[in-house]
């Protein structure tokens, strides 16, 4: 299991982590927690890699990890150069680092971006849960749909007591 890649993520559907080892179609785990997705995608993955070799099925070629040396040809049309060379400039600062704050910029609000819809969507869940828990209520503590049947139940309840 060491020698093939493994990806874990959060799965809003599931509602817990989805551990997958890329390039091996349908091998799959849960688990409430990373570690517990890891530790059941082994037991998964060992049933999986030894029913491909007793069917004589060859093992899936899997890509090894690229080391990255933090440097980038870009091309890109002279007018955008011009621009960001400009820009850069007027910051005082160089182009390269004019240009990896822009690309950090960028990443930041896609993550921010990621996190709000969410976000958005914990919160759809649970406006939807208090809506079918309003529905079941008894109907004396239903919302009233006219003031007067309001002001019935009111005086009724004050009868009561």
């Amino acid at each position: 299991m060491k020698r093939y890649p493994v990806s874990i993520n959060w799965s809003d559907e599931d509602s817990g982590y989805i551990a997958t080892v890329p390039g091996a179609r349908g091998l799959s785990a849960f688990g409430e927690s990373p570690d517990e997705a890891l530790s059941q995608l082994k037991v998964a993955a060992d049933a999986y890699f030894k029913s491909l070799k007793k069917a004589g099925k060859p093992m899936p070629a899997f890509d090894k990890v690229t080391s990255f040396s933090g440097q980038l040809r870009l091309r890109l049309p002279k007018s955008l150069h011009a621009e960001l060379s400009q820009t850069a400039e007027i910051e005082g600062i160089s182009l390269n680092t004019h240009i990896i704050s822009l690309l950090s910029k960028r990443q930041v609000e896609k993550e921010f971006s990621s996190t709000i819809h969410s976000l958005r969507n914990i919160f759809q869940s649970k406006d939807s849960d208090i809506v079918s828990s309003a529905r079941n209520l008894p109907q004396y503590l239903q919302p009233q749909e006219k003031w007067e049947g309001a002001t019935k139940e009111y005086h009724s309840c004050e009868r009561i007591h």
